[in-house]
């Protein structure tokens, strides 16, 4: 089974040359504002298969939570989830 887009991703930051307290992860969080969190990538302890876990060690956030990753300086979104087809469209 291949790995996941966003654990890619991820794993290059983390384990990479380039500075992941230079980027931005949003999360679906209920009842946080506007029912997101976000995080720095170099706040992430642990990737797992499908999920990852913040430093707390205790905090475990599921890969199809994350809503997008941006990189901060250049404002670049190195990965965003897919919308649904009717997302983007509220008129049937």
């Amino acid at each position: 089974m291949r790995e996941h887009p966003l654990r890619s991703i991820l794993s290059r930051l983390l384990r990479g040359p380039d500075d992941s307290s230079e980027v931005e992860l949003v999360y679906l969080h209920r009842g946080a504002p506007d029912d997101q969190v976000r995080i720095i990538v170099s706040t992430i302890s642990h990737l797992g298969k499908g999920s990852f876990t913040l430093s707390d060690g205790e905090t475990q956030i599921p890969f199809h939570r994350v809503l997008s990753v941006k990189d901060i300086r250049s404002k670049t979104i190195l990965w965003e989830k897919r919308k649904p087809p009717h997302a983007s469209n509220p008129d049937p």
